[in-house]
């Protein structure tokens, strides 16, 4: 009987413990995202996008403040945005092939027309009984619409136990979901790609909220935006 009860503590203990690990809520911590799958019919697409695939990107939170590290095809292309909410001001740092940029801007400027459209007109439905945990966090379905955009969809699964603002989805930045976005998928009649969360710690690199501008070209965000177009990459 006595060690009947001291396995049933162990088990109890033991339980207790996962618990309260499954809940943890996250106010300052890192998250890593890769890019885990693409697909597109269209063979030259699918090539492009499969040199994509394995790309991370890192987010570093804390207080106001977060910092988003995107390295893409190999180290060809890398940007960090860092934005601070109470002053509502973002800078991005953008190299692409040597080409260094650097933006300064408010957060009201960094949308674009386009995304701010979007946002207007976007609906997001939530599905607390289509669930996923995702690294140990409790993750429920989102689905977002938007009439403008028919054809593109974008669906994932986000938790309420990671507080960030931070939103890496492009084009749809301007949107504020009602949790981190752990996964999601972007498609369109042409391809589909997922990000997922594939390492979260609780912990932040206080230097990863810092950014240093020497040898990046200061432009705006208009500036930067015709540059970007002039390369076919529609920022």
């Amino acid at each position: 009987m006595k060690n009947f009860f001291s396995i049933l503590v162990t088990v109890l203990l033991v339980s207790s413990n996962f618990i309260l690990n499954a809940q943890k809520v996250l106010e300052q911590g890192t998250v890593k995202m890769e890019i885990t799958e693409v697909k597109s019919e269209d063979p030259q697409m699918a090539m492009g996008l499969e040199m994509m695939k394995g790309s991370q990107t890192e987010l570093h939170f804390k207080a106001e403040k977060h910092a988003t590290y995107m390295n893409m095809m190999g180290g060809m292309m890398e940007m960090k945005v860092f934005v601070e909410n109470v002053e509502k001001k973002m800078n991005m740092l953008f190299d692409v092939m040597g080409q260094k940029m650097w933006i300064e801007s408010t957060l009201e400027e960094s949308q674009t027309a386009q995304q701010k459209e979007i946002a207007s007109k976007s609906k997001i439905d939530y599905d607390k009984n289509d669930t996923k945990e995702i690294l140990g966090y409790k993750c429920y379905k989102m689905t977002v619409t938007n009439p403008e955009m028919e054809g593109t969809t974008l669906t994932g699964y986000v938790t309420e136990q990671v507080k960030t603002k931070a939103n890496m989805i492009q084009g749809f930045q301007s949107l504020e979901f009602a949790g981190y976005p752990m996964e999601f998928t972007v498609g369109n009649p042409q391809f589909s790609m997922t990000m997922t969360a594939v390492d979260v710690k609780d912990t932040v690199d206080e230097t990863k909220l810092k950014y240093d501008t020497k040898g990046y070209k200061k432009m705006t965000m208009e500036e930067f935006q015709k540059s970007m177009g002039g390369m076919g990459m529609g920022f």
